[in-house]
């Protein structure tokens, strides 16, 4: 009876570490170009019928928040990631293990000003991860950087490297996106679109704009297509 009493005990500690590890949930950043998945050094065309080779994509996601359909809100503070196209891993944040449904996640694309003004950081906010720019203007919160026929730069090269938080120049984005079935599944796919840099809500030709790196008009332009690039990939 003795070793009964053992065993129940010990599959009743299994079952409960098997139901922490299922609950365990994560979301995943999957970049494409249209329908088709984006592979660095591939020539691809953008929406505007441009090729181009892209070489590097990064950018900033923070202030993660789960919403359930009540509308109650599990926020995760001081969360930043540097999502970065070359490095795999980066792509996939891991989430609190939780057992509550959830509707909806919202995020800050960038990085918001109390870090822009905190001094040095270390981690993803590094400047050593080159996602900065200087005391005064602060982060990249998102890079696009490669190579097109259509730039009239040395090498045909475009590089764009989005910031700015200050009044008049702030392109931090909230992105909320509605989760299917209004269950979180155990990972999330969300889907990164590129071609939002160059056909959302205003067309950015290579041709015409190959270059943006300071905070300004162009920026904020940029930042308003480039929120459009997430959506939900359906199971």
């Amino acid at each position: 009876m003795k070793h009964l009493l053992q065993y129940i005990l010990l599959l009743c500690l299994g079952l409960s570490a098997c139901s922490e590890v299922q609950a365990q949930k994560s979301i995943s950043f999957q970049h494409f170009v249209g329908n088709q998945p984006l592979v660095l050094e591939d020539s691809i065309k953008n929406g505007n019928a441009e090729i181009l080779v892209v070489r590097r994509f990064k950018y900033y996601v923070s202030n993660l928040v789960l919403i359930d359909a009540q509308g109650n809100r599990q926020s995760l503070p001081d969360t930043y990631y540097l999502i970065n196209e070359a490095e795999p891993n980066s792509k996939k944040i891991i989430l609190p293990n939780s057992n509550k449904n959830y509707s909806a996640i919202e995020f800050v694309l960038g990085v918001d000003s109390a870090r822009n003004c905190s001094g040095i950081q270390t981690g993803v906010l590094d400047p050593m991860q080159g996602m900065f720019w200087t005391w005064n203007t602060g982060y990249v919160f998102a890079k696009l950087e490669g190579s097109s026929p259509s730039s009239s730069l040395p090498a045909h090269a475009f590089t764009y490297h989005i910031g700015g938080f200050r009044t008049g120049e702030n392109v931090l984005k909230t992105i909320r996106l509605e989760i299917p079935g209004s269950s979180l599944p155990n990972d999330l796919q969300v889907k990164v679109d590129i071609n939002a840099w160059f056909s959302g809500n205003s067309s950015l030709l290579i041709a015409e704009r190959p270059v943006c790196h300071s905070p300004g008009n162009l920026a904020m332009k940029i930042a308003a297509n480039y929120a459009q690039m997430f959506s939900i990939i359906q199971p």
